[in-house]
């Protein structure tokens, strides 16, 4: 037999009860302290960021009193300046490359109309092209820079009609005065095909333009 003096079950500490009451009390003291540790941390991170300001206020007075400040902004709006030049530079060398690759499409498709390829040189002067919004617009001129259409079959048309021109065309590329024959026959009566003979011709053709004008 045990010497222990056990304790009657009856006689065990009953587990304490809590009226509603009560426990309104403990959640209200909980959520109170809750909030308590909230407002703190938000009037520290207020003053804090208030501190920051200040702080940077007066440093901005100070340079600002010293001439520092007025210094620090000529050599932001000099670097500034520099990057802005070196970014319409490399636009322009952008547009200007745009620009003439549209130019030299343009051209190649009347490659096939002159008996020499020298003679796109003249026409390049009477092809314009230039930006319309997002688009490349082209545009043909006469010597005088008058816009005639911006169709190539006008354009070719007006060509094959032109003095100065028409006789650098292939037959089947022209028509009217002074024509030029098929590849292989004679130019302009009797004038051989070769390239001085064309180059001859085309500064004839110049010059007889710049008598007439």
């Amino acid at each position: 037999m045990s010497d222990e003096t056990q304790v009657p079950e009856s006689e065990a500490p009953a587990p304490k009860s809590y009226t509603q009451a009560e426990v309104d009390a403990l959640v209200g003291g909980l959520k109170t302290k809750v909030d308590e540790l909230l407002n703190e941390k938000k009037s520290a991170a207020q003053k804090a960021k208030d501190a920051e300001a200040e702080a940077l206020r007066v440093s901005q007075e100070a340079a600002k009193k010293a001439g520092e400040l007025d210094k620090f902004e000529q050599s932001l709006r000099g670097e500034f300046g520099k990057e802005r030049e070196a970014l319409e530079a490399q636009l322009n060398a952008l547009r200007g490359n745009v620009l003439g690759s549209s130019k030299k499409a343009v051209l190649g498709g009347f490659a096939g109309d002159f008996i020499a390829p020298e003679s796109l040189d003249l026409v390049s002067q009477l092809v314009k092209t230039d930006f319309d919004g997002t688009e490349v617009k082209t545009q043909f001129t006469d010597f005088a820079g008058n816009v005639i259409t911006t169709d190539p079959a006008e354009f070719r048309k007006w060509m094959a009609k032109h003095p100065a021109i028409s006789h650098l065309m292939r037959a089947d590329g022209a028509s009217g005065g002074g024509a030029a024959g098929g590849k292989g026959n004679p130019v302009g009566g009797g004038a051989a095909t070769d390239k001085n003979s064309v180059i001859a011709n085309w500064r004839n053709g110049l010059e007889s333009r710049l008598k007439n004008n």
